[in-house]
């Protein structure tokens, strides 16, 4: 899987889990997207990689709902040693709000982005994950709101897979149940689907009203070794 690291001007701490950093997205503090503060750690040494099974990352194409034309590539490789730093890059054809989901070879699932770094940022924060047609973003990145943290490449080993969400309507948050082992590759995704088609979101006029957004949806397998 993919886990974030924040950084700051404070000495390294280890804070735990995304999911304690993020209580709002989970209960389940065995998720493996880590939030680390402090100076960058050093790559950790790979071990042998496990069989990858009948999966081919790299021949199999995610179906998926996705109207607005919403584009995913996972950088540098889709086959990552552990401790390799992950940029993800983004593009759409209509304006969205963004929300990336890692879903590890376990079937847990950490949202990566927002992230809490991103989240408690005072300048603009309903701009934060706001992307535009023409305009493809790279995350992380040294520009706001994209600067302050870094995904690793981190154990387990296996076929996992990153989801990119946008969302017609303002969202940061959105919280997902795991999926069910040892579900992979289309099978995984169709089950994260699912729940995803019933998700609401509050109106943004205070009415108690749950509006129904216009999802789109883009994944990309990869593995971790």
């Amino acid at each position: 899987m993919v886990r974030a690291r924040t950084f700051r001007r404070a000495a390294v701490a280890w804070i735990g889990l995304a999911v304690m950093a993020l209580p709002a997205l989970a209960q389940d503090d065995t998720r493996a997207v880590r939030i680390i503060e402090g100076a960058p750690g050093q790559p950790v040494t790979p071990a042998s990689p496990p069989p990858m099974g009948n999966i081919d990352i790299r021949q199999t194409a995610i179906r998926a709902d996705n109207p607005a034309g919403l584009e995913l590539a996972i950088l540098p490789d889709l086959e990552l040693a552990a401790g390799t730093r992950v940029t993800l890059r983004v593009a759409t054809r209509k304006q969205g709000y963004l929300v990336l989901v890692d879903v590890d070879p376990t079937g847990k699932l950490t949202q990566i982005f927002p992230n809490r770094h991103t989240l408690e940022r005072r300048d603009n924060p309903e701009m934060l994950n706001l992307i535009k047609p023409g305009q493809p973003v790279t995350i992380p990145n040294q520009h706001n709101p994209y600067a302050g943290f870094e995904f690793v490449a981190s154990p387990p080993a296996g076929v996992a897979m990153l989801v990119a969400i946008l969302s017609d309507k303002p969202v940061h948050i959105l919280d997902l149940p795991d999926i069910s082992p040892p579900q992979a590759g289309q099978a995984a995704f169709d089950q994260l689907l699912q729940v995803a088609r019933g998700l609401r979101i509050a109106r943004e006029d205070g009415n108690q009203a749950l509006e129904e957004p216009i999802w789109s949806f883009a994944a990309k397998l990869y593995f971790v070794k």
